[in-house]
């Protein structure tokens, strides 16, 4: 695989209580919007999150706001391959919505570490999760 490949795509419903004073989702949310991809990309690959003593956790997330999506909208979240490091990944992800998919709604990425989670020390990426980013 080469950076960039498409890894998942989400379609997450808008509801109404995403949206804030100004008439559009609170920014806020768009980072719930994320994690639900994410994590729904991790469950279909296979690697579980729950009572597991090793997986990822965030270390950082930037999201560009291009355009604000409002209510009603269902929201298109692809995840696509970046980088991966010894004991950490990047997914990037770019926003659409459903009823306006030639738009970008917004753009960014989130750097996961795999942890040990009783010490809270990094540990090696397993090989199946190195392997759907094609790295061996």
């Amino acid at each position: 695989m080469t950076d960039e490949t498409l890894l998942y795509t989400a379609h997450i419903p808008v509801r109404w209580g995403d949206m804030d004073s100004y008439g559009h989702v609170n920014n806020i949310i768009y980072m719930q919007y994320l994690e639900e991809a994410r994590v729904a990309w991790f469950e279909q690959a296979g690697v579980a999150m729950s009572n597991v003593p090793f997986g990822p956790v965030v270390l950082q997330t930037q999201h560009t706001y291009l355009k604000p999506v409002v209510y009603p909208a269902t929201v298109v979240v692809e995840l696509r391959a970046g980088a991966v490091g010894r004991s950490s990944l990047v997914v990037k992800h770019r926003l659409s919505t459903v009823e306006d998919p030639l738009t970008l709604y917004g753009e960014g990425f989130c750097k996961l570490v795999w942890i040990d989670h009783d010490s809270g020390k990094s540990v090696n990426l397993p090989d199946h999760v190195r392997a759907l980013f094609g790295v061996n």
